[in-house]
Order: C-alpha cells, then sequence, then structure tokens
C-alpha cells in the first residue's frame, strides 16, 4: 500500500486528507473533513480493545514531544502510525513491517524542516530524528558525534537508545581516535559484526553488554567533515548493506542541513556582536557572546579568562558581565554608575573551582589552575561531563573547559559551570565552538594571516585518489573513461619515472595487441591532460619523454605522499615536541592506504607497504616522544592507530597496556589483551607471555 497520511487540527479533527489515505479508507475527503480521527480510524491495540480513542500518538505531541508513533491493528493488519508536530499534527500510517527508504526520508525532511525554522530546538530536533531513524532501521541504538569547527574533536550531541550510560563511557575522541575519530581520518564508514574483538572500538562497557554490530557513517561536505552517524545492535547478521544504502540516502541532506545550522548560529552571534562594535560598545558585545553561548549551553553560569589577563564572568538572569585583571577590579567607566551593558569589578566572593566550599546556583566560580590549563594548546577538558579530564582538580561543580579560538590561536579559555547536565553531559560543546567561531574574531580579531595559495594542481593519494585543479574537486567524470584515472594512478605511483608506452599498455590491458591498445592509450592520454592541464595542447604536468611518459609538473602542485615524506624526514631530525609537530602533521595526511582502491594492483602495493610501514615507524617515535613528555593520551593514540594499521604488532600491545595500566585502565588493559589473544589462537600462534604477565594471566 502507498502510505497513508492526513493532517490534524488541535482538537483532534482531520483538516486535511491524503489520497493515500482516501485509498486505504476508501473514503474521500469530503466524508471525513472536520470529523475526530479516532472516529475514522477506529484501530485497535495488541488485544483487539479500541486503542484511538486515547491516541498515544496525540497524547505524547500535546505533552510536548516533536513525533511519537504507536503500533495498531486495523482489519486484522499490523501497522504503524507516526505523528509529526509541524503547526498541525501530520499523521503517517503504513504497514508495520515496511522498511523502504521513504519513511526514512521522511522522518529527515521532517527534522529539515524544524532544524532550518527553531535552530533553538536543535538537541531537541536531533534526539527525535536519531529516534525514529534508529526504529525504522531496527537498531538499538543512534548516536550523532558533530566536529568542532578546527576539526580537532568529535563530540556526542545526541543520542537514543537503550544502555545510554555505556554508550556515555567515551563521549568524544580526538581526530583519528576509535571508531568516529579513524571515520573522520579515512573519510568511510567502518562496519563491524564483531565489536568485542575490534581493537579500534574503545568503549568497553558497550562490548560487555554483548553489542555486535556497528555502523559509523560520515557526514562530509565540500567544506569538511561535519560529525558522524553511529548505528549500534546485538544482532550480528545486521544487514549492513541495506543500512548502508539508507545512510548514503540520508548522509549528504543531513550534513548540509547541520553545517547550516551550525554557520547560522555564527552568524547570529556575529550580527549581535556587529551591532555593538558599530556602537563602540565592546563590552556589550561581550556580554552579548558570553550571554548566547551560554543560553544554547544550558549552563548556569560562564567564566571567560583572555591573554590580555581579564577574567569575565556571566551568571544565568545577571543581565551583565563581571571582569576583573590581572587581580585588579576595574569598570569600563570608573567613577560612574554601571549600566546593563558595563563590565563589572568582581565581588570577590566567588569560590575557587577546586576549593570544596558550598557554591550558591549564581556563583561564578574561578580556577586557580586557569593559567596552567591545557585548553590554551586547544584541548577540550572538563570536570564530571565525559570529556577529557581537568589534569588539576575532579572537585567542584559540573564544566566544560572550552578554548577560545579566533583564526587559528586561542585567546581565551571558558568555563561553563552546570546546576544540572544536558543528555548527553557533552551535548552542546560542538554547537557552542561553532556558536563562537565568527563572533571571536570580530571581537579578538587575530593578526591577519597571508592568504593561502591554491595550488594550480592538488592531488591526495592517501586513502583514496581526490584530484583539485584550481582548487575546484574534479568528479571521476572529469576524466571521462575510468581507466584514464587508473593511468593517472600509475603515473603517480612510479613518479619520477618514465613509463614506456608498452609498458603502460601492458599494466592497462595485460596480454592484448600492442597495436590496438597503444591506440587506447592515446584516447586516454588525451582524456587525461584534457581534464589535468590548463592548456592541454602545451602539457606541463604529464610530459612526453621518448616513447614514454613521465608525472612531472612543471606548475606548483601539491601531492600528499610527497609532502608526508617530507615532513616524516623533519620529525626523524628532530627531538621531543619539535618532532612530535612534524609526525603529527605528517600522519593528518595518512587518512589511509596509498590508492586504496587499486587493492589489487602490485604496481601499487609496493609503494602502499612502504609508505605503511614509514607511517607505523613514525607512531612508534611519536609514541616514545608523547611518553618522554608525559603525553600519555596522545602516546596511546599512537600505539592504537599502529594498531589499526597493522593488527598483528606485538611490540605496540606491550606498552599500550603498560600505559593503560599506569594509568588506572587495568580492566581496559585486559581486555587488549583478551582481544589479542583471540586473534593470535585464530590463526594457530602462540601467545606472548610477556604480555600474559603484564596483565596477570596464563598464556
Amino acid at each position: 500500500m502507498n502510505h497513508a497520511r492526513w493532517q490534524l487540527d488541535s482538537q483532534g479533527r482531520i483538516s486535511a486528507w491524503g489520497l493515500g489515505a482516501a485509498a486505504f479508507f476508501n473514503l474521500p475527503a469530503e466524508r471525513v473533513l472536520g470529523k475526530s480521527c479516532a472516529e475514522v480510524v477506529r484501530g485497535a491495540d495488541g488485544f483487539g480493545r479500541p486503542l484511538c480513542v486515547r491516541c498515544p500518538v496525540q497524547r505524547e505531541i500535546k505533552y510536548g514531544a516533536y513525533q511519537a508513533s504507536t503500533a495498531l491493528s486495523l482489519a486484522g493488519k499490523r501497522m504503524s502510525c507516526r505523528g509529526y508536530a509541524d503547526g498541525e499534527i501530520h499523521i503517517e500510517l503504513k504497514p508495520e513491517q515496511q522498511s523502504d527508504a521513504s519513511g526514512v526520508l521522511a522522518s529527515l525532511s521532517w527534522a529539515v524542516r524544524k532544524l532550518m525554522s527553531d535552530s533553538d530546538s536543535l538537541f531537541q530536533t536531533l534526539q527525535v530524528f536519531l529516534a525514529d531513524l534508529r526504529q525504522r532501521l531496527g537498531m538499538e541504538a543512534a548516536e550523532l558525534f558533530l566536529a568542532d569547527p578546527q576539526e580537532h574533536y568529535l563530540v556526542l550531541t545526541a543520542y537514543d537508545g537503550v544502555h545510554r550510560e555505556a554508550f556515555m563511557e567515551k563521549p568524544w575522541f580526538a581526530w583519528g581516535e576509535g571508531y568516529p575519530g579513524l571515520v573522520a581520518l579515512r573519510h568511510q564508514a567502518l562496519v563491524t559484526h564483531d565489536l568485542a574483538s575490534d581493537t579500534r572500538y574503545l568503549r568497553q562497557k558497550v562490548k560487555k553488554l554483548g553489542y555486535k554490530t556497528y555502523v559509523c557513517y560520515p557526514l562530509e561536505l565540500p567544506q569538511g567533515l561535519i560529525g558522524v552517524l553511529n548505528l549500534a545492535s546485538r544482532n550480528p547478521a545486521v544487514d549492513d548493506e541495506a543500512l548502508l544504502d539508507q545512510l548514503v540516502l540520508v548522509g549528504p541532506m543531513l550534513a548540509a542541513s547541520l553545517y547550516t545550522v551550525l554557520t547560522r548560529l555564527g552568524e547570529k552571534g556575529l550580527l549581535a556582536i556587529a551591532a555593538t562594535l558599530r556602537r563602540g560598545a565592546e563590552v556589550e558585545g561581550i556580554e552579548s557572546f558570553m550571554a548566547q553561548a551560554m543560553a544554547i549551553s544550558g549552563a548556569s553560569s560562564v567564566r571567560l579568562a583572555l591573554r590580555d589577563g581579564r577574567s569575565l564572568a556571566h551568571s544565568a538572569g545577571s543581565g551583565q558581565a563581571h571582569s576583573t585583571s590581572s587581580g585588579q577590579a576595574h569598570s569600563a567607566s570608573s567613577g560612574q554608575a554601571h549600566s546593563a551593558g558595563s563590565l563589572r569589578p568582581c565581588s570577590g566572593q566567588a569560590h575557587s573551582a577546586g576549593s570544596g566550599q558550598a557554591q550558591g546556583r549564581g556563583d561564578t566560580p574561578e580556577c586557580n589552575f586557569i593559567q596552567r590549563c591545557p585548553v590554551w594548546q586547544g584541548k577540550v577538558q572538563g570536570v564530571k561531563v565525559g570529556l577529557e579530564p581537568c589534569p588539576h582538580t575532579d572537585a567542584g561543580r559540573s564544566r566544560y573547559c572550552l578554548p577560545l579560538w579566533s583564526g587559528g590561536s586561542v585567546v581565551g579559555v571558558q568555563q561553563f559551570h552546570f546546576v544540572r547536565l544536558p543528555r548527553p553531559p557533552s551535548q552542546a560543546v560542538a554547537p557552542i565552538l561553532w556558536l563562537e567561531r565568527l563572533g571571536a574574531e570580530a571581537l579578538w580579531p587575530h593578526p591577519q594571516q597571508p592568504e593561502k595559495v591554491v595550488p594550480p594542481l592538488e592531488i591526495h593519494t592517501l586513502g583514496g585518489l581526490r584530484v583539485r585543479r584550481a582548487g575546484e574537486l574534479l568528479s571521476p567524470k572529469a576524466f571521462g573513461r575510468r581507466q584514464t584515472l587508473t593511468l593517472l594512478k600509475l603515473l603517480i605511483a612510479h613518479r619520477g619515472q618514465t613509463l614506456a608506452k608498452e609498458e603502460l599498455c601492458e599494466r592497462l590491458w595485460p596480454g592484448e595487441d600492442p597495436s590496438e591498445t597503444q591506440r587506447r592509450l592515446h584516447v586516454l592520454m588525451h582524456g587525461l591532460r584534457q581534464a589535468l592541464e590548463a592548456d592541454p595542447a602545451r602539457p606541463q604536468i604529464i610530459l612526453r619523454e621518448g616513447e614514454g611518459y613521465r608525472f612531472a609538473p612543471q606548475v606548483p602542485y601539491f601531492l600528499d605522499v610527497q609532502r608526508f615524506e617530507e615532513l616524516l624526514r623533519q620529525g626523524d631530525s628532530r627531538e621531543g615536541s619539535a618532532a612530535l609537530e612534524a609526525y603529527r602533521q605528517a600522519l593528518a595526511l595518512y587518512q589511509g592506504d596509498f590508492l586504496a582502491a587499486e587493492l589489487y594492483a602490485d604496481w601499487a602495493e609496493l609503494e602502499r607497504s612502504y609508505l605503511r610501514e614509514r607511517a607505523v615507524g613514525a607512531l612508534f617515535r611519536m609514541a616514545e616522544i608523547a611518553q618522554s613528555l608525559q603525553l600519555n593520551r596522545e602516546a596511546m593514540e599512537a600505539y592504537r592507530r599502529i594498531l589499526t594499521l597493522d593488527p598483528w604488532r606485538e611490540e605496540a600491545y606491550a606498552p599500550l597496556i603498560e600505559t593503560l595500566i599506569a594509568t588506572g585502565r587495568e580492566p581496559e588493559a585486559r581486555s587488549l589483551f583478551q582481544q589479542y589473544r583471540v586473534r593470535m589462537e585464530r590463526e594457530g600462534l602462540l601467545v606472548s607471555s610477556q604480555l600474559a604477565q603484564l596483565v596477570r594471566v596464563r598464556a
């Protein structure tokens, strides 16, 4: 059947009647308009009792839900009735087991309309959409992680499903860390049906509950990655191909909607601040900035410490920001009455965040460790909110500790204090950072950076081939034939070498007549130059040398593997933090295997293996340096990434297990060892007694 759809007014009377509804009930619109929904539908519950007279859908929506659904029986058929609040109540009736894409798209369409018209309901709308998506796809948990604008972290913003506490075990991931971080790094979905043995998945509580299937899908646009959408189930037989088909439909529209909403948040904040700056009222602009951030966070108060020494505070209902500066209280207009927009001296009565003293709801605690806070380096931390814990204190009120970015620099550290935590506790982190990104640059402009020069040609090969010409991403259609791209890959894999036409033909069409294949090669080369060259008649990228061709651009260009190796050489020649920074930049480029789509091409495998080994070697040295600098989390991330690239590296298991134990994470260390043991025993290999001794179990 086609879906039956109609609308109800606030009294539950039918105000619109769709063609599908008319066909299903065999009732034209004129016979039902104005009647109560219960009178027309007359559905029953699972025991045959009248259900519509006590309609659970209308009841939930009247109590404030954005959507609700119920199962009912009509003429012996099991049906699903779902309602959406959008002015009037929109009703959709369909067979209970129907799982085609239209239902998912209808739910997404509602969510998009809601997000566009009412950004204040961002968190509620996302939670409702996840609930509907999860139920329609037959999964037990759904979660949405949003990326921060700097693309350093992914933070849990919305969740629906059972076992909430287990999924809150780790609500944030650095780029490249865990399933969300790896998907962000590689721009590819990850799927597993054996979650318990997958070392890339870092939530131990979820594993212990018996979850088997986990799907992590990137939400991305040309502007970059917006977030990742995850689905989980304890059923190992979930059809992941069907799930991915649905996510392919949902992903682009959801990503575009989220980007639009997050960008609007920033624009909204900027407009309010710009109005105050035009009047010369910087103080009022800062107050507006802090008030907007506090409103979206749901915090009771916020404190902002700036690079210039000022410490500003804003609390719910105060209407004002209060300020101290380097131990001296000051005001915008000394000796005069303070207006609603002025920075007033702090009372001096606010308690230290780590003091353990009682704090009133209106207090904005001061932090004794603010000048030593790692957030100045761009980290996202917190107390009692599931984020990376503050290294100085775990006492006091729950709070976020977030960097305030202006351009590429952190100009302040802000602390959002909560009397009551949102659900999930981390939900507002990414939206706050998006809200502030434009306003902060207006209030605290950074020195003008030289404009980034876009090279005429930019090629990425790590994780898959992506080509940009003059900044524009070229689609496969731009190259015409599929083998044109293969020809480009061949030339890049042998960059610096001239490949004879005969060799190229044999690689592209093994065993075929050379006289025929050379004609085809000419056609492919023509298509490749049309795609890459500014003037195909005067090639400057693919050069003809004798009876062969060579990838040797005579124009400025970027090739990720060249930059990757250059940064690794810098890291190898340096020590300490300088080496660490070079390795970080290099490994940010390593988003996957070299030309990953050419999995069985022997001409790519040698380079692929070499680059993977270089990445693993850099990760080992990176981990050693990080440990020497007491950066244990970064060291553990490096070891985990090694095991993602090569799960058989025993020399990575030992230091990772040792670090986990040293940082008080023994259950995670034992779980990691068990995963290693299962893998070794499955292949009939000996289990390391050294590793077993570390976790005190028999090998």
